[in-house]
């Protein structure tokens, strides 16, 4: 094959007297034709030609589509409406509904695979001319379940087709062989086509007076065949090959085939906008060109369209409200303002997986910043929320309106400018609403929620392919490639179990029908033979060819086609993973290390409004830079949206029942004095108390029927810790979520005691109630991990400490003091820490330990110290990792 000296030229040699005659080519794909078109005026202006006539170069399809419209303009066939796909799905749906209705002998669990799949038997059928209506045919489909229903089906398909005098391309060639004369012939050619459907053939026949087939007559090349461990390493190394070639001949064409282009679009993207450096600021300079773009749904300006859509539904999930917030197509004024921020940390303290639109409106218009209530945001919902659109049922024609009324709200696509591929996005939707109210006579009027639907498949439906310049290094589909000429080819993804395509025989079609007629997919000798058709193609089109499969995809080995069996595999070339212009770079960069791990230290003003409590000096033992952030910063994580009550919810309902318990009892005589009935009866008032002080929010949130069975739960854990607390010494409680204040290092620390007890003997206990598990090495070592309890040994002067650990079957005291008789709680303090803190050999040796080590942690607090230093366990509910960026820090080290 002659050299490419450009992308868009194409060796004329076969094709130039067919073109010169004025004859017609018809080629596999739309890419193939532009091409040869674009070699033909380059050819006629080197001539020194002015003018000339159009070269009549077209895809097989789009030359049968504009033959059909010619015939129907001359009157030679009559006119048909040609559906979409999705009309199509949208009256097979309406058909198999009925029919489901009609009978119910079958149920189907997905429908909308039915859907496909009877559309996709009716267009096998109608190109290979099998006629449903013979007798013969009927029979061989009855003989089948689900055969003989699908054949209702398509009768009655074909009955609201007609009704509405429409139809597919197929219908409308069939008439074009059902008309009586067809005056205008063509001179056809066929172009590099190996499988040309039967319906085509005849049609193809009955408008030409020639028709014949030429195919690229260059000899094969010899593919080299290389294996990768993996399918990233083997998209990497196709795009580093393509680097390669583009540096060292800018004007060689490379074509990439992907053999599932679908799946592994965005990887190849990726791996070639890594390559080529296009990821940030050169986004748009990528020289590659992608033969198909993206549904029209996942582009950015359209996805949050579509999402503002959604909020009319009634209820928004959380992780959308987050993406409509931090879209750029949105114009309210503060949308990345406090008040915002604000309204978000609210939602997020709620805990709902998905907000209601009413009470979303709401907080966005009493959320206050200072002086300023409410936001735009909240007043571009009020203004939604009066086109009343909820409870509509229209036409999609009156939709169209209602939609562009939502957008306009929401200032959609935004008061920034648009760049090139946005511009074409959004004209794109414009476009797709025109089509969308062209469902009138096919869908009559929607709800919301079905006009919603349906736009989102319409846009699904629709590719997104950005006008851009052909380039000379292309990335297309098995079926795009084929005809194209390249310098280079490389075929990726060639393994056995992706080329040749496993045979997918059609449910709806009898499968013996099917193989007399060589249907698509119907057999796997079928899918070699086309698998084969095209390698040959490949190899005759191009004047080097690369082909590539993956040893092993998601864990699961992989060999290679069987195709390429007669060809040798070739050993991976040397690579060098880091680019070495970087490596000399970085060898020749002179860089100062600074070590700053402190920042201001606060001043008076800020210490004497700081709040947190022990969480100061908690936090400053787990991370000294979470209490930097959390205590000074006041850096908060949004809360992670849970189903019912989240954790912390449930343990502020363990301590409110437990306040109310304990005000009831109040002491161990009125306790030993109840038998079990009574302590049942006082654990359930309790939790039925503290249930009805659950907030408004919580309540809407959960639900009534979460909140019963919490206080079911509830009830149970109160009892179980009551038989524990029954078999403790006598005991009063003197002191129920109490505050006190504490002064470390200059920070006055305001603390709550959950509970202290008086024992018999005048001796004072600090309980502290968790429902995890604690040990005594959270009170110990240099960081102390759970400060509250040595906080508030030193504010009280209490004899002894403890955790009250109230789990279902695992209640238990865990502490230590100068007491006795409390299971649980150890008297002997050197023997209980010699494990951890051997030096510490009594009680009044522990609480000096531990005032010295939280004044250190004070005083770390108050210097400013602020290093990333967490413990084990500290980053695990963190929620700060891409403030302090942990994990860079571990993988420079």
């Amino acid at each position: 094959m002659p050299q490419q000296a450009h992308p868009g030229t194409y060796d004329l040699t076969v094709l130039a007297p067919i073109l010169e005659r004025g004859g017609v080519i018809l080629t596999p794909n739309l890419r193939l034709g532009r091409r040869i078109i674009a070699a033909w005026n380059a050819h006629q202006a080197q001539s020194g030609l002015q003018s000339w006539p159009q070269a009549r170069v077209y895809s097989l399809e789009s030359y049968l589509d504009r033959r059909w419209r010619a015939a129907v303009a001359g009157g030679e066939v009559a006119p048909r409406r040609l559906l979409s796909a999705i009309h199509l799905r949208q009256i097979w749906q309406r058909v198999i509904d009925k029919d489901q209705a009609g009978h119910g002998d079958y149920h189907l669990l997905q429908t909308e695979g039915a859907v496909a799949l009877a559309q996709q038997a009716r267009e096998n059928l109608l190109r290979t001319r099998v006629d449903v209506k013979d007798s013969a045919v009927r029979s061989q489909f009855r003989l089948d379940p689900d055969c003989s229903c699908y054949l209702r089906w398509l009768d009655a398909f074909d009955g609201e087709l007609q009704q509405m005098s429409a139809g597919t391309l197929s219908d409308a060639l069939i008439d074009v062989l059902s008309a009586p004369t067809i005056v205008a012939k063509d001179d056809i050619t066929l172009l590099d086509f190996d499988d040309v459907p039967r319906l085509y053939r005849d049609v193809l026949e009955r408008l030409s007076f020639r028709c014949e087939e030429a195919h690229s007559d260059a000899a094969p090349v010899m593919p080299r065949v290389f294996a990768y461990p993996d399918r990233r390493s083997e998209l990497d190394a196709v795009a580093e090959r393509a680097l390669a070639q583009y540096r060292a001949a800018p004007d060689m064409t490379l074509g990439i085939v992907l053999s599932d282009m679908q799946g592994d679009r965005a990887a190849m993207e990726y791996a070639l906008r890594r390559a080529f450096d296009c990821l940030g600021d050169n986004y748009t300079s990528l020289p590659v060109n992608f033969s198909t773009g993206i549904p029209l749904d996942r582009a950015p300006v359209v996805r949050d369209a579509l999402g503002l859509l959604d909020i009319n539904r009634g209820e928004l999930p959380y992780d959308d409200l987050l993406m409509l917030v931090r879209s750029r197509f949105i114009a309210p004024s503060d949308m990345r303002g406090e008040n915002l921020v604000s309204l978000l940390r609210r939602i997020a303290d709620d805990g709902a997986a998905a907000i209601d639109l009413g009470r979303l409106r709401y907080l966005a218009q009493q959320v206050q910043v200072e002086e300023e209530r409410g936001t735009a945001f909240g007043e571009a919902l009020r203004r939604t929320d009066e086109l009343r659109l909820r409870h509509l049922r229209q036409l999609p024609s009156a939709w169209v309106q209602s939609f562009s009324d939502v957008l306009a709200c929401w200032q959609w696509p935004g008061s920034g400018p648009l760049d090139s591929l946005e511009y074409q996005q959004v004209e794109h939707w414009y476009r797709l609403l025109e089509e969308f109210a062209g469902f009138d006579d096919v869908c009559g009027e929607l709800s919301l929620t079905a006009a919603l639907s349906l736009l989102r498949d319409c846009c699904r439906d629709q590719i997104s392919q950005p006008q851009t310049a052909d380039s000379v290094i292309q990335v297309l589909g098995p079926l795009e490639a084929a005809g194209l000429q390249f310098d280079t080819l490389c075929l990726c993804g060639f393994q056995g179990t992706r080329w040749p395509a496993p045979a997918r025989p059609n449910p709806f079609v009898p499968l013996a029908l099917q193989r007399q007629h060589q249907m698509p997919h119907s057999s796997a000798e079928r899918e070699w033979q086309y698998a084969a058709d095209l390698m040959r193609l490949y190899r005759a089109t191009c004047r080097e060819m690369v082909i590539s499969y993956a040893e092993e995809i998601d864990g699961v080995p992989e060999l290679p086609s069987a195709l390429l069996e007669p060809f040798t595999n070739e050993s991976l070339p040397p690579t060098n993973p880091v680019d070495p212009d970087w490596t000399a770079r970085q060898n020749a960069a002179i860089r100062e290390s600074v070590d700053d791990h402190n920042g201001p230290a606060p001043q008076a003003a800020e210490l004497a409004q700081l709040s947190g409590g022990s969480s100061i000096l908690q936090n400053q033992a787990a991370c000294p830079f979470r209490a930097f952030a959390r205590n000074r910063l006041r850096l908060e994580p949004l809360a992670e949206p849970v189903m019912g009550l989240s954790a912390a919810d449930r343990g502020t309902l363990l301590h409110n029942a437990l306040f109310i318990l304990w005000g009831e009892i109040n002491n161990s005589t009125t306790l030993a004095g109840m038998d079990k009935t009574a302590r049942k009866l006082a654990a359930e008032r309790a939790s039925a108390a503290a249930v009805t002080e659950v907030p408004q929010t919580t309540r809407e949130v959960a639900g009534l029927h979460c909140l019963d069975l919490e206080k079911q739960r509830l009830a149970g854990l109160l009892q179980e810790w009551l038989d524990i607390e029954s078999q403790r010494a006598p005991f009063t409680v003197s002191e129920r979520e109490s505050s006190i204040a504490l002064e470390l290092a200059g920070i006055t620390l305001n603390l709550r005691v959950d509970r202290i007890d008086t024992l018999e003997g005048g001796e004072q206990l600090v309980l502290d109630y968790k429902s995890g598990r604690n040990g005594l090495a959270d009170w110990l070592g240099e960081r102390i991990a759970q400060p509250q309890l040595p906080l508030y040994g030193l504010a009280t002067g209490v004899s002894a400490v403890s955790f009250a650990q109230i789990r279902a079957r695992d209640c238990k005291f865990t502490g230590i003091g100068e007491i006795d008789g409390v299971p649980g709680i150890k008297s002997d303090v050197g023997t209980a820490i010699k494990r951890w803190q051997p030096e510490i050999e009594d009680w009044p040796a522990l609480v000096a330990h531990w005032r010295e080590q939280l004044s250190a942690l004070a005083e770390a607090f108050v210097a400013g110290e602020a290093a990333v230093d967490p413990t084990s366990t500290a980053c695990n509910f963190c929620g700060l990792q891409s403030l302090c960026r942990i994990s860079v820090q571990e993988a420079s080290l």
